[in-house]
């Protein structure tokens, strides 16, 4: 039962109608075909600025690797505890495993748990993302599939039990495929929550929807009284950063505060996007540059549309999952391209993709350690994949410039 205050997806916007890894969904309309938008009627948005860069580095190299954990079946998302274990989440079983510096695992307990498990693993359903409070790692968000839509939670962690969960932000459009999952704490310590289409490409361009967006919530932990209400100074004062996605995975920020998500395309471009608060990403009207006006330039907003930074053409070159974010550029898990790309920021703004790692199989999830290496969460086993020995795993990976 949602606790007394929850915010629900219905609460503050109107819903009005209830992919596989870049899977085909049903042609694009031109803006004039979408009710209430046109060209240049989307929320007044600055083209994304890239991040400064104190240093430009061409190229990172690995120069080790070394198993942190092996056995984990469906993995999704990774979380980082302060003592150095690792919250991982599985998204088939609806399970949390903590994975310790020694690569033992253990699953969470408690009715937290056991209301995870509960989740509706239908396509690519499931438990999904999660994230530890900044200023109290013992809270943790979590978003997952029921059967009345997605939904984001809270829970406290006591040892390896996890309290019944409070919804924060529930009836987010869920589908068997694009149900977007991603979730992060900004630098401002608001959640971050990627939202899919919903295999309803349409809304992804309404307004009135949760359908195809980033949203921006405040984060005060279970019984919190503005837990998962729209964060000060969201560009439509309600719970929505940025909308036209399709199918966000990954969020992440620069030093600078700069943000970037990933995102799937539908089959002929993914994208790395620069997100501005109110920008409209143009799904799916356009997918990566194509669609755009002749001269568009990547990174740039056109006629109210913003553009990615780098794309991928096709997509079964990539498949952007989650990302990392450093000082010097971005790491992006791919799943049909079964690699981990870099994408360097130069002084001009952001480089081309560089591939690091190739012989992993499907990643799913990277983020940086304490240590400053970059660990990386395998998905073969998630029924797309072919599962090697000890599928799928937790690698840490030691980086260092090339120069």
């Amino acid at each position: 039962m949602a606790r007394a205050g929850a915010v629900t997806a219905a609460a503050v916007l109107a819903l009005t109608a209830c992919s596989a890894d870049s899977t085909p969904s049903t042609a694009a309309p031109s803006l004039d075909d979408v009710p209430g938008v046109t060209a240049g009627s989307a929320s007044p948005a600055p083209s994304p600025q890239p991040p400064s860069v104190s240093r430009e580095v061409a190229e990172m190299v690995l120069v080790s690797r070394e198993e942190v954990a092996t056995g984990l079946t469906a993995p999704w998302a990774m979380a980082l505890e302060p003592g150095g274990s690792i919250l991982v989440t599985e998204r088939d079983s609806g399970r949390v495993l903590r994975v310790g510096p020694d690569g033992t695992r253990t699953p969470l307990t408690g009715p937290g748990a056991q209301a995870l498990a509960e989740t509706d693993a239908t396509g690519e359903a499931g438990l999904l993302g999660i994230a530890l409070l900044p200023s109290d790692p013992s809270v943790l968000y979590a978003y997952l599939t029921r059967a009345d839509g997605n939904a984001v939670v809270s829970m406290t962690l006591d040892g390896d039990e996890l309290s019944a969960p409070a919804d924060v932000v529930a009836s987010i459009p869920k589908a068997s495929n694009h149900d977007g999952g991603r979730i992060a704490f900004g630098p401002d310590r608001h959640l971050y929550i990627a939202t899919g289409d919903a295999a309803r490409p349409d809304l992804a361009q309404d307004r009135g929807t949760l359908h195809g967006t980033i949203l921006r919530v405040v984060a005060d932990g279970p019984g919190g009284e503005q837990d998962g209400a729209p964060a000060p100074g969201n560009p439509f004062d309600d719970l929505v950063w940025s909308y036209g996605h399709r199918n966000v995975q990954g969020l992440g920020w620069a030093p600078d505060g700069t943000m970037f998500a990933s995102e799937f395309g539908q089959a002929d471009a993914d994208e790395l996007n620069i997100i501005v608060a109110g920008a409209n990403y143009g799904w799916p009207v356009v997918e990566g540059l194509i669609g755009s006006p002749d001269g568009t330039a990547l990174g740039e907003t056109v006629d109210g549309l913003t553009y990615p930074v780098a794309e991928w053409r096709p997509t079964a070159a990539a498949s952007p999952s989650g990302i990392a974010v450093t000082a010097e550029g971005v790491y992006v898990a791919a799943l049909r391209g079964e690699a981990i790309y870099r994408i360097p920021f130069t002084a001009e703004g952001v480089g081309e993709p560089q591939v690091l790692v190739d012989d992993l199989g499907r990643v799913r999830a990277v983020m940086i350690g304490p240590d400053g290496a970059l660990y990386a969460l395998t998905n073969n086993t998630d029924g797309r994949g072919e599962p090697r020995d000890g599928d799928d795993r937790i690698v840490r990976l030691a980086l260092e410039p090339a120069d």
